[in-house]
């Protein structure tokens, strides 16, 4: 669902287990998402866009490149949404990741929050110097 409430749009859903943008797997839920994004920042965003690639839409038709990611990843127990949406008891462990995605001028873009199931989810990070 795509809402634009004053200066923010707002995207909620349901994701479902991906193998690609456009190949789906099956139609388990495993994720709920909220994301936030300045309509100053991302003019004439559409279901179109959505359904497709918001990405390619950001970094092709916007030009925008990104500067950073602020990312709190930490587990949680599951609230009233997790447990009617994901199918979980109250003691199955949650994965949440919440980021904040900024432009390489500093512009903060985007915001969102994301609850997985704790077995279907993982990080791997690498650090590497130059």
């Amino acid at each position: 669902m795509l809402e634009q409430e004053g200066f923010v749009y707002k995207e909620s859903g349901l994701g479902t287990k991906v193998l690609s943008n456009l190949t789906l797997l099956d139609d388990e839920p495993l994720v709920i998402e909220h994301t936030y994004m300045s309509v100053s920042q991302v003019p004439a965003l559409s279901k179109r866009i959505l359904e497709g690639s918001i990405y390619s839409y950001l970094h092709k038709k916007l030009h925008i490149k990104f500067g950073g990611v602020f990312r709190r990843i930490k587990a949680d127990l599951p609230d009233k949404y997790d447990r009617q949406y994901l199918g979980v008891n109250e003691s199955t462990p949650i994965l949440e990741i919440e980021q904040i995605v900024w432009t390489n001028s500093g512009v903060n873009l985007k915001y969102s929050r994301s609850r997985n199931l704790y077995s279907n989810r993982s990080y791997i990070m690498v650090e590497t110097s130059h």
